[in-house]
Parts: C-alpha cells; sequence; structure tokens
C-alpha cells in the first residue's frame, strides 16, 4: 500500500502506511447530505487503522499571524480587542472552532451509519464508521486522538508560543470532556510522527 500525502493550508501531511484518511469536507457524504445542515463543518482531516482513529484540524497562519492573533486567545477573550482586518462576525477562537468541528464531525460519522449500506457515497467512510461501531472505540483515550495542527510565529515577549499552545490544549481539553480521547495542539516542532509526517 503506498504512503498517503494529503495537502492543506499549502501543508504536505504524509500519513503511515496502514492508514485509511480522508479529507472530510471533501466526501461526498459531507457535500451531499451533512452540507444541508445549517452552519455545518467538520475537520480537515480524518486517519484511522486498527488501532487509532485521529480528528486534525489544520491551521497554518505563517505570515499572516497578526489577522489570527485574536484566534489564539481561549473562549473568544480577544475576539473584540484585538486588530485583525479579517471580519470575525461568526467566527470563533481555535479551542470552540475545533471542539465544534470534533463535535460536529462525530455527529455526521453517527448520522451516516443511520443509512447502513443504502447510499452508495458512505463507502468513502465505512473504515471511520466501522471504528466508531467498535470496540475499538469505548477503549481508552489513548485510541481517540484530537489535534489542532497550529503553523505560524505566535511567541511574544511575555508568552511563549509552547505557553499559547498549551492554553488552548486546555481549553479544548475542557470542551471535549464528553469524549474520551486526547487532545492535543502541535505544530511542525512538536506533532507526534506516528500519526503524520509533514513533507516539503
Amino acid at each position: 500500500m503506498e504512503n498517503k500525502i494529503k495537502e492543506e493550508s499549502g501543508l504536505k501531511f504524509l500519513f503511515p502506511q496502514n492508514d485509511t484518511v480522508v479529507k472530510f469536507d471533501d466526501t461526498k457524504f459531507y457535500r451531499d447530505y451533512f452540507n444541508k445542515l445549517p452552519e455545518a463543518k467538520g475537520v480537515d482531516f480524518i486517519s484511522v487503522d486498527k488501532d487509532k482513529i485521529a480528528f486534525i484540524e489544520v491551521k497554518n497562519c505563517t505570515g499572516d499571524e497578526s489577522n489570527c492573533r485574536w484566534r489564539i486567545a481561549p473562549n473568544n477573550q480577544k475576539k473584540n480587542t484585538t486588530h485583525t482586518v479579517v471580519n470575525v462576525e461568526g467566527r470563533d477562537s481555535l479551542d470552540i472552532e475545533v471542539a465544534q468541528k470534533t463535535a460536529m464531525t462525530v455527529a455526521a460519522l453517527t448520522g451516516a451509519k443511520s443509512f447502513g449500506d443504502t447510499k452508495d457515497c458512505l463507502e468513502e467512510l465505512k473504515e471511520y464508521i466501522q471504528f466508531l461501531s467498535s470496540d475499538r472505540f469505548s477503549d481508552d483515550s489513548k485510541k481517540k486522538y484530537v489535534i489542532l495542527f497550529l503553523e505560524g510565529d505566535f511567541g511574544s515577549r511575555t508568552r511563549s508560543k509552547k505557553m499559547i499552545m498549551k492554553e488552548l490544549q486546555d481549553s479544548m481539553n475542557k470542551k471535549l470532556q464528553w469524549i474520551n480521547c486526547r487532545v492535543s495542539v502541535v505544530d511542525s516542532d512538536t506533532y507526534n510522527p506516528k500519526i503524520f509526517r509533514i513533507v516539503s
């Protein structure tokens, strides 16, 4: 089986040989069914193998950090106080956005499962639905990952990027307590190569 390279936000992600990976909002089920739900959204990638499932959201802010600074402060704390040229109406800080996208992705997979084999568009989601239906999903948190990949130079004199990522991770953890999973905020220096690798 070939290695799997997926692209998002100008970055290339190489997934392990045995993983099945999908860009969720490119799936037919997302486009034709789930997208009919107002404000529907999902994570960028879902990857699965026999031992794990990962919900991965990618934010590459490199070169646009000043417009993204409000998004790295948990709970929309800086939404209305940090200068940005981006319209923030209807948008949230990254901790809220990723938690919501994870919830909606899990909901979408549950909805897809409810059709059984009656829809041809479900073939590309089959592996993920099977994982959610199996004992593996109800097993320990080490088998379920929610990952925010945050690229960009966000460090300052008062807070390092590591501190910023930890604050986001802690906030995401609180928002995702309803699912038994491991939550992490990583970048190109700190990601887990067992889940994916960044390639040029």
